[in-house]
């Protein structure tokens, strides 16, 4: 057991190899403050394009809350919802099941690969 992870260990690449195929990177402390020298630049260039609070508040985005909550009595009501495939009859589902059947079959595009993955409904 030990031997085959060594062996498997021998043939891992080289670090050049890894550099050399951009999976490792080089990297010192000068190319480490560049790049957040640039992500601080893109961030403080997308804070500079938000609007101002002035400007949301004239856009009515940015409303003000009042401090004060009202009660107020309400009837009581349905909250349900509707559910429609509930008056379906058989024959409605079979020829909504045949119509997507159809569909899939013929109508929807799908790589070969995946073909055996459509699933169908029963008739």
């Amino acid at each position: 057991l030990l031997s085959s992870g060594k062996r498997r260990l021998s043939q891992r690449p080289a670090v050049e190899e890894l550099e050399s195929r951009n999976i490792l990177k080089q990297r010192n402390d000068q190319t480490e403050q560049e790049e957040r020298r640039e992500i601080k630049q893109r961030l403080n260039r997308k804070l500079n394009q938000r609007p101002t609070v002035d400007e949301l508040r004239d856009r009515k985005i940015l409303i003000r809350f009042s401090d004060y909550v009202e009660v107020a009595k309400a009837q009581d009501y349905d909250r349900r919802a509707d559910k429609p495939w509930t008056r379906l009859s058989a024959a409605d589902k079979a020829a909504i099941r045949k119509e997507l059947n159809e569909f899939k079959s013929n109508e929807m595009e799908v790589h070969s690969s995946s073909k055996h993955l459509t699933r169908f409904h029963r008739p």
